[in-house]
């Protein structure tokens, strides 16, 4: 806790921030005190100077440029903006995200504690397309690393996190396999639509959206390609393509199909593949009548991944995905 930046003051104060008994002998000179105000032995200091200080350190975390015109920051390690102990604050300008499903937006590989009051997001997954082109599972938001303990997350009022959607099953025609094959949407969180196919013949796929963008249309915008969307983009019909996911929060799915918010995608009846899920929330499967051959969707990626540790969650913002 910071000492207070107005009213009394003592020494005593000053030797309990920084991790002495209150009561016991100190001076301003010793090296624990010095530390919290980053002073050299023998410089001279007051305790003024300790007004409104923390012996922990505390890590605001400033923006590595802009992406459509959003703070971001993208694929980032704790350890490499505080110190084992250390606070690190995300504010609420601030998108923190994966381009990878393989790499969480987040990992914490320290002892910390991380404050969220922005949006920490994991990547969506990709439609699946054509022959064995499977649909992905979506990406963790944040992941804690194997062996790390000691870790405190804060998920402040207005504040996300939320792991990126997993990709729709794409539809085949079986009974003729060179005929059509609808592309499934892609998931919240940048996931790209599935391209469609025809006689041989290729429809364009939605792709993913932005930082705060929905994804675009499939299928060369016919009646039954996906639609993009602000989270799960739409499922291709026929032949056509899907929509690809957005990065909205909390985002409206593409239609037909993708999920809104933390919803699941879903698929319709006929020759359809199926719709991207929202933040944190499965791929439809592809669907299909006559002798049609489909895929599973892709899995909802994790809020938060543990990876088998214990942490302390406090949560007052909205989580899409697991957190265990």
């Amino acid at each position: 806790m910071a000492l207070p930046s107005s009213g009394p003051l003592s020494l005593n104060q000053i030797h309990i921030e920084a991790g002495g008994s209150s009561g016991t002998i100190c001076t301003l000179n010793d090296a624990d005190i010095r530390d919290i105000i980053s002073k050299d032995a023998g410089t001279t200091n007051s305790i003024s100077e300790y007004r409104g200080q923390s012996a922990v350190e505390q890590v605001t975390l400033t923006s590595g440029g802009t992406v459509n015109g959003q703070a971001q920051r993208q694929q980032i390690t704790a350890s490499s903006f505080i110190s084992t102990g250390g606070i690190l604050t995300i504010p609420s300008s601030m998108w923190v995200w994966s381009d990878n499903t393989s790499v969480a937006a987040l990992t914490i590989d320290i002892s910390c504690t991380v404050v969220n009051n922005g949006k920490i997001i994991g990547k969506g997954g990709n439609g699946g397309y054509y022959v064995g082109t499977k649909a992905t599972d979506g990406g963790p938001a944040i992941k804690i690393n194997s062996g790390v303990s000691g870790v405190t997350i804060t998920n402040a009022s207005g504040a996300y996190i939320a792991g990126g959607g997993g990709g729709g099953g794409y539809y085949q025609d079986r009974s003729n396999p060179s005929d059509a094959h609808a592309g499934g949407g892609g998931g919240a969180g940048g996931g790209n639509g599935g391209t469609g196919r025809i006689n041989q013949g290729y429809w364009q796929a939605g792709v993913g959206g932005a930082l705060n963008a929905s994804g675009t249309d499939g299928g060369n915008g016919y009646q039954y390609a996906g639609k993009g969307g602000g989270a799960g983009g739409g499922h291709g019909g026929q032949q056509y393509g899907g929509g690809g996911g957005g990065r909205i929060l909390p985002g409206t799915g593409g239609s037909a199909g993708g999920g809104s918010g933390g919803n699941a995608g879903t698929s319709g009846s006929g020759f359809l593949a199926g719709g991207g899920g929202g933040w944190g929330a499965a791929g439809a499967d592809g669907g299909g009548t006559t002798g049609p051959a489909y895929e599973g969707g892709g899995a909802g990626g994790a809020a938060i991944d543990p990876t088998g540790n214990s942490y302390t969650l406090n949560n007052n913002g909205t989580l899409y995905g697991s957190t265990t």
